[in-house]
C-alpha cells in the first residue's frame, strides 16, 4: 500500500510550533515600568530631542512664553530648553482665548491674561521632547534635558 503522505508535513507542523510558540503569553512583551512612583505621574516625552533643533534656554527661576498670532503659526521661539527647578508661565496675546495643555495642566486663558504653573518641570515632565499644546495656535516645544 502506498503512502498518500504529502513530504513536506513535517515541515508545515514543525513551521506550526514555532509560529504558536511566538504567540503564547511568556513571548509578550510589556512596557517598560516607570523607575519610581513619581515618574508615573510624570508626562512621557514625544521624544529624546527636540524637532526644531536647537533651543533657546534662560537661566530666569521662571521660563515666559507669549502666545500670539505668528506669522505662519510658527512659534518664536520655537523650541525652549528648560532645567528641573524652572517653572512656567503662559501670557496669552492673541485676540482670542486660547487653551493650552502640557502634562497634566491644561487651561484656558482670555486674551491679555496670563496663567502661571508654579510646579517646576522635574515635578511633571519626564526627561525628553514636549511640546506645549496650544489651540486654536501652535505652541513651543519645551525640551527638558536630565542634568
Amino acid at each position: 500500500m502506498a503512502s498518500t503522505r504529502d513530504p513536506n508535513l513535517h515541515f508545515v507542523i514543525a513551521a506550526a510550533f514555532v509560529l504558536l510558540a511566538g504567540c503564547s503569553p511568556a513571548a509578550t512583551t510589556q512596557a517598560e515600568a516607570p523607575t519610581s512612583t513619581a515618574d508615573a505621574y510624570r508626562a512621557t516625552p514625544e521624544g529624546d530631542f527636540p524637532a526644531a533643533g536647537i533651543c533657546a534656554s534662560y537661566n530666569e527661576e521662571t521660563i515666559r512664553v507669549e502666545i500670539r498670532e505668528w506669522p505662519g503659526n510658527v512659534p518664536d521661539p520655537r523650541c525652549i530648553q528648560v532645567r528641573a527647578e524652572q517653572n512656567l508661565i503662559i501670557r496669552n496675546s492673541a485676540p482670542e482665548a486660547i487653551t493650552f495643555m502640557l502634562g497634566m495642566f491644561r487651561a484656558t486663558i482670555e486674551p491679555g491674561n496670563s496663567h502661571a504653573i508654579k510646579t517646576v518641570f522635574g515635578e511633571y515632565l519626564l526627561p525628553g521632547a514636549h511640546s506645549l499644546h496650544v489651540e486654536p495656535y501652535g505652541g513651543p516645544e519645551i525640551y527638558f534635558e536630565k542634568i
